[in-house]
């Protein structure tokens, strides 16, 4: 009885890794994993994207997957002889796209490998710092590469796309094998406290950049759409306080995000402010926008950042599409008087006064008074109104695309997303302050 009850618990604690476990078959500087817990692992993400699937039937990820790492783990989480249980992920690192998973029949798995090698290629050994039996085929970005061997000591397919295949394998190789110096993504000291919340059965690692260096998050879908909530990591606080009042997003149609800032989260807004100038005024006419932006997101404690929609003209003609936006922003307190005007297919300004910092294109004369009360429940709360977006993009026509370029990519994405944006609710990000970052939950509905 009591050795009966210790092989119960033991499994009940190997049945409640969840996604982290996946963590010790990834290598640890991946820029994006998907990490998953057995075959259950994606059942939620398969019900939500057959969701979108079908609201947009190009959607479908089935063809990509299988160009790019051969199974289709998410429509067919057994395919390729794969074991039901055991940690898998999907990866991508430095042009390169890799899968790890547990083999149940190794003999299917390499009749697989070997068809999949072959749609490009005559299969070859391939050498190196490859485990042995390694193959691959083709070259350049249509490189692919694979093995089916004994790991770690189970059995396990590798498969890896792409100009980098080969450095990938070896590296999945060498962390399944459990090889010395090949650290594991959940020995990663930057994403291992982060790592140990998931407990569910999916889950994301996404490298960033500084201030933003990960975010960590679990993955819960269903037919009715999905959610992610985990940490954003930065070296200090990205939220603190609480966001401007609700009553800040009243006719923001497209965009609305309300946020109280840590110390990252002003670095991470001086460094959006810039991008976002950039994209609209050459280097001789942002230089006193950018300094003003700059001494304003040092000090800001609140932030408001608003649309009423997108002008779908400006999408298709000889400026920047970032000029396209409506947009708006407000930061809180002040750090002085200032004042830059520029001029473009309409006015764009960053201006101070003795309470408040205000950007927008088209300038608006003040900043809105909502912004400056505080008054919200949570550090961040954002909003992006899908249809809104949908509608803009309705506006464009086949002579837009004829131009070629931006307006006939964006057509195309017309034709191919319309059906999912408008098949979407409102998708809506909170946050509340974290030691480590932030804490987030996004929510993408569908209806």
């Amino acid at each position: 009885m009591r050795v009966t009850a210790v092989a119960l618990l033991c499994a009940a604690a190997a049945a409640s890794q969840g996604a982290r476990a996946a963590a010790d078959f990834v290598p640890a500087r991946v820029e994006l994993a998907l990490l998953l817990d057995g075959a259950q692992g994606v059942s939620g993400l398969r019900a939500f994207i057959g969701g979108v699937e079908q609201r947009a039937p190009a959607l479908a990820p089935g063809p990509q997957l299988a160009a790019l790492v051969g199974p289709d783990l998410i429509a067919e989480p057994l395919s390729w002889g794969a074991a039901p249980a055991g940690a898998r992920a999907i990866v991508l690192d430095a042009g390169a796209a890799g899968l790890t998973v547990p083999v149940l029949d190794a003999r299917a798995a390499r009749s697989s490998l070997q068809s999949w090698l072959a749609e490009v290629g005559p299969p070859r050994a391939l050498r190196g710092s490859v485990p042995r039996g390694a193959l691959a085929s083709g070259d350049g970005r249509k490189l692919r590469a694979g093995l089916v061997a004994s790991l770690g000591g189970a059995q396990r397919l590798l498969t890896a796309s792409g100009a980098e295949a080969a450095s990938l394998l070896a590296k999945l190789g060498k962390t399944a094998g459990r090889r010395t110096g090949a650290a594991p993504l959940s020995s990663d000291r930057t994403v291992r406290a982060a790592l140990a919340r998931l407990t569910g059965p999916a889950g994301l690692v996404v490298r960033g950049r500084e201030p933003v260096r990960a975010a960590v998050l679990s993955l819960d879908g269903s037919a009715q759409g999905l959610v992610a909530r985990g940490l954003l990591l930065a070296e200090a606080p990205l939220l603190a306080g609480s966001a401007p009042a609700s009553s800040a997003c009243a006719g923001a149609a497209l965009l609305c995000v309300r946020a109280g800032l840590g110390p990252s989260g002003r670095t991470a807004l001086g460094l959006l402010a810039r991008t976002w100038l950039a994209m609209l005024l050459d280097p001789a006419d942002r230089e006193g926008a950018d300094r003003l932006a700059q001494r304003a997101a040092a000090v800001a404690e609140r932030l408001l950042v608003r649309s009423d929609g997108v002008d779908p003209r400006l999408l298709s003609g000889e400026y920047a599409p970032a000029w396209a936006a409506r947009l708006q922003a407000v930061t809180v307190p002040s750090a002085g008087d200032g004042r830059s005007d520029a001029q473009g297919p309409r006015s764009v300004c960053v201006r101070a006064d003795a309470t408040a910092a205000w950007f927008g294109t088209p300038c608006p004369e003040a900043p809105s008074a909502d912004a400056l009360a505080s008054g919200a429940t949570t550090a961040l709360d954002a909003q992006l109104e899908l249809g809104a977006l949908d509608a803009a993009l309705q506006r464009l026509t086949p002579l837009d695309a004829l131009r070629g370029g931006l307006p006939a990519a964006l057509y195309a994405a017309r034709l191919t997303l319309g059906g999912m944006l408008r098949g979407s609710g409102p998708v809506v990000v909170t946050g509340q302050p974290h030691p480590a970052g932030a804490e987030v939950e996004a929510r993408w509905p569908l209806r």
